[in-house]
């Protein structure tokens, strides 16, 4: 599974399901370009230090 990253607050977003690319299910990257975003896998979401993930797409985090 993939995940869009945006790379300047290092917080990572569930795709749309209607299979938009690099639209995220909770609309926050909605007006960022595409080399303003990277799609990461989930894998790389879950072992990073560094990547968040936002409260908005996941249901077990709080914040965006």
């Amino acid at each position: 599974m993939t995940r869009i990253l945006n790379p300047q607050t290092n917080t990572a977003h569930k795709p749309r399901d209607d299979g938009s690319a690099r639209a995220t299910a909770c609309g926050s990257l909605v007006s960022a370009t595409h080399d303003r975003t990277r799609v990461v896998s989930d894998e790389t979401v879950q072992t990073s230090a560094v990547i968040k993930r936002c409260g908005s797409c996941f249901d077990d985090v709080t914040g965006y």
